[in-house]
């Protein structure tokens, strides 16, 4: 079993390593190195959106298993969307929308790394919007029929939950971190 150092022989061990002499990192390994660094603390936009979109991907199905029109759903009562209808057809477009969406900004916000919130949140209000039309798109080659006037409340819907969500989901994540901190 090893024995650990004394404080003596700590010093002893850090002043012989203050008195060796420099060494010469090659050039080549240096520039890697500082490229390698700069790469993972600048992230390529189309790279954390394809993570963005892998997560709504994920989150998007979840959803919709809760979600009563679709007929994916574990429950054969109406959920939220009875509340939402409550409220009339715009109201339940946009609660929905928000749900559908509110769930990967959730997501996304606390497991992608910090550098990658650093980027979608330079171009948010794009990539949150452009998920909601995306995912309109897929409903309406799956052939859901969508109303137009409806179909924009959802989109709305979604571009509002997804950015409240994201916000407060990076939030939540910012305190817990500083809590864990301190």
């Amino acid at each position: 079993m090893k024995k650990t150092p004394t404080p003596q022989e700590w010093t002893q061990e850090f002043q012989e390593f203050m008195g060796a002499d420099e060494a010469q990192v090659p050039k080549a390994v240096s520039d890697s190195i500082l490229a390698r660094v700069h790469k993972d603390l600048n992230p390529s936009s189309w790279l954390v959106f394809t993570k963005l979109s892998a997560i709504h991907t994920v989150m998007g199905f979840i959803m919709l298993l809760f979600c009563p029109q679709f007929g994916l759903g574990f429950t054969n009562d109406m959920g939220l969307m009875a509340l939402f209808m409550r409220f009339g057809d715009q109201a339940c477009m946009l609660g929905c929308g928000a749900v559908f969406m509110s769930g990967s900004a959730l997501t996304a916000s606390l497991v992608l790394r910090s550098e990658e919130i650093r980027v979608i949140r330079k171009t948010e209000l794009l990539q949150i919007s452009s998920l909601a039309l995306l995912s309109m798109g897929v409903f309406i080659c799956a052939g859901v029929g969508v109303v137009a006037s409806l179909g924009a409340f959802w989109i709305l819907g979604s571009i509002l939950g997804g950015l409240g969500t994201f916000e407060l989901g990076w939030a939540l994540r910012r305190r817990l971190q500083a809590k864990s901190y301190a």
